[in-house]
């Protein structure tokens, strides 16, 4: 692939319908990780819009999504969320050409999506964790939980991964599964609008070709029916005409012979 056919599919999900989604979807994600942040809950909740928005536009309107959600967040909630803004965009990347291989349509593919997706938020998040504000952030009751593993295991590295994996096994499935419940509440055919996979593609295709099938085979029987119809009309205008004439007159022959009777008589 080009990187000119790269720059076309990427510049082709940015539609006019994806940009109009991008507020509500950002805003999802804002009162998500604002409620958590309030309530200081062992989770994060701001991915729910971004995982939506990879179903219905694709990868990287998720990654813009989840890029502006910490960039919000920060702003209105705690500035601590901006440098976690890569894990933000790396998920919404993963999610959205997951979502585009197709296995966001069956459960397996679903719960790979899951784990994918709380594996690299894992691994970045802890790294930010670790190297930026030193194993601990104090934004949620995760920090709780890895000072509780560092005096236990006296490892910063492996205290941080182990708290943050259990908390992104949570965090992310409770996201993957309310943002699979409403796509699958969404139209079929408001959601054929926005998907931009392939397989979607295709399915588009094909029903597209069923339907060309449908009509040359509607016009077909059309064109038999009128054939048949005129067909048969011949031999209903001379049952017509076998029906009009008179019964008592009969055939020519017959006609000929009763002359013939009455010129010997």
């Amino acid at each position: 692939m080009s990187a000119r056919s790269l720059w076309r599919g990427i510049t082709a999900q940015f539609s006019t319908k994806s940009l109009v989604l991008i507020p509500i979807a950002v805003g999802i994600n804002l009162i998500g990780g604002t409620l958590s942040s309030t309530l200081k809950l062992p989770l994060f909740l701001d991915m729910i819009g971004t995982t939506v928005i990879a179903c219905l536009s694709g990868p990287w309107v998720a990654a813009l999504c989840g890029l502006l959600t910490n960039v919000f967040l920060a702003l209105v909630a705690n500035p601590v969320y901006l440098p976690y803004a890569l894990s933000s965009v790396l998920c919404g990347l993963v999610i959205g050409y997951m979502v585009k291989a197709g296995l966001f349509k069956r459960i397996w593919g679903v719960v790979l999506v899951w784990l994918a997706c709380a594996l690299v938020n894992t691994v970045t998040a802890s790294l930010i964790t670790v190297f930026v504000y030193g194993g601990a952030t104090g934004v949620n009751g995760t920090s709780v939980l890895t000072a509780a593993l560092v005096v236990a295991v006296k490892n910063i590295v492996i205290s941080v991964l182990s708290s943050s994996m259990l908390e992104n096994l949570i965090d992310k499935g409770i996201t993957v599964l309310i943002a699979y419940v409403i796509v699958r509440r969404i139209p079929k055919r408001f959601l054929s609008q926005y998907a931009l996979d392939s397989s979607d593609n295709q399915v588009e295709l094909d029903d597209l070709d069923d339907l060309d099938e449908d009509e040359d085979e509607d016009e077909r029987e059309a064109t038999g029916a009128s054939s048949r119809e005129s067909s048969a009309r011949p031999g209903k205008i001379d049952g017509a005409m076998e029906s009009e004439r008179d019964p008592s007159t009969g055939d020519p022959a017959d006609l000929d012979c009763e002359r013939t009777q009455r010129s010997e008589r």
